[in-house]
């Protein structure tokens, strides 16, 4: 017969050793109450499984000593359901049947251990003190275990929260560097949260799925530009041709990007594209005259996503021109300019996907993400 149970609630008071005897014979039962007591523990008994297991249910126990006989259910389901109520409460088996097969079963089932009628008060007394002893272990183990799980869980929760904050406070700090290009390079407003949108849709399109990388990417898109903050303004914001010296001054860009971000552990990913972003395919580019698959992959993606911004965009000299246009243009510089991989997967995006990263952009540009506190620390850094 199955008896169903449910676990016990009730915190067990370990400076009470409770004892509850199970047994059809009232004068075992009465025999084993007074020994017990006269051995200081708290005893309650039952005749029969049915009634034992409902007192289980509202009480815990240090000991349950159960009979093997007994009327209604046998000591072995009485022994199945004290063990769902309570795994750690230690079972003690008796029965006048010698039996090494009966004794095998119920150390099986989770018995602690097993006596033969008539019992040995010696024995029985070395064998409750050691069952309980076993039981408070048992016990003391389950507590531990829980409030390890606890603060494992609760400094989970913790290092949880404070990369949340890390990552806000990286968010923040790229954004404050954009911020203080910004201030300088008027003509780029915007530009850096587009190209870091098309970067990452090209990168994601080519099939990466590495998190770090696509992160990577994106901030490094965003701040391609940042070693313009290096860059006189007189140069920077020039608004006829550049002669051959200050073209060199301004090719220095990348290099003082790259010394900007090199020691900043959570923007050193994003070098590939800040310190390459000028190489060509062909090996025509600046700043290290790189040729193919030598360029990073990073900045090949950007190379593409970077000249679909420059001319799909307004800019203050020429209107934006149509997204078919432009992708001809980039077609035609693959080899060349471009990686022809990169511009392959840039023929399978539609115009509407690279229209909503357009708009989305445009929109964020003066909504939370970029505050004016944010502007004001770019003026600030500017101004240092």
């Amino acid at each position: 017969m199955h008896i169903a149970v449910e676990p016990g609630l009730n915190m067990i008071d370990d400076s009470n050793n409770k004892i509850l005897v199970v047994d059809d014979e009232a004068a075992i039962l009465t025999v084993l109450s007074q020994k017990l007591s006269s051995l200081g523990y708290d005893c309650d008994t039952e005749p029969d499984g049915l009634r034992a297991l409902h007192r289980m249910k509202g009480n815990q126990y240090h000991l349950v000593i159960l009979d093997i006989t007994m009327p209604y259910v046998s000591g072995t389901e009485v022994l199945k359901g004290a063990k769902r109520l309570d795994e750690n409460t230690p079972v003690v088996m008796m029965s006048g049947l010698d039996s090494i097969e009966i004794v095998r079963q119920t150390l099986r089932e989770g018995a602690y251990d097993y006596l033969v009628k008539p019992l040995d008060f010696d024995d029985l007394e070395i064998t409750v003190r050691r069952a309980i002893e076993h039981g408070n272990l048992l016990r003391k183990n389950r507590d531990y275990r829980q409030s390890l799980e606890l603060e494992v869980e609760e400094r989970t929760k913790e290092l949880s929260d404070a990369l949340v904050e890390i990552k806000k406070t990286y968010d923040t700090t790229i954004l404050a560097l954009g911020s203080a290009l910004e201030t300088r390079d008027i003509e780029t407003q915007a530009h850096g949260l587009r190209v870091a949108r098309y970067s990452l849709l090209l990168a994601q399109k080519m099939g990466s799925k590495d998190v770090n990388q696509l992160t990577n990417i994106e901030r490094g898109a965003y701040l391609h530009d940042i070693g313009k903050i290096g860059v006189p303004d007189q140069i920077l914001r020039k608004t006829s041709s550049l002669s051959d010296e200050e073209w060199i001054v301004m090719k220095r860009h990348p290099e003082i990007g790259k010394r900007m971000i090199e020691g900043i552990d959570f923007l050193r990913g994003s070098i590939p594209i800040v310190f390459y972003h000028h190489e060509r395919f062909d090996g025509t580019g600046y700043t290290q005259g790189l040729k193919g698959v030598e360029i990073p992959i990073e900045a090949r993606i950007f190379a593409v996503a970077d000249a679909l911004d420059a001319m799909i965009s307004d800019r203050p000299y020429r209107k934006a021109m149509p997204i078919p246009q432009a992708r001809e243009i980039i077609i035609d510089s693959a080899g060349k300019h471009f990686d022809p991989s990169v511009v392959e997967v840039l023929c399978g995006i539609s115009d509407d996907d690279l229209i909503g990263i357009d708009n989305r952009s445009s929109n964020e540009k003066h909504s939370d993400k970029i505050t004016s506190d944010l502007l004001a620390l770019g003026e600030a850094l500017h101004a240092g």
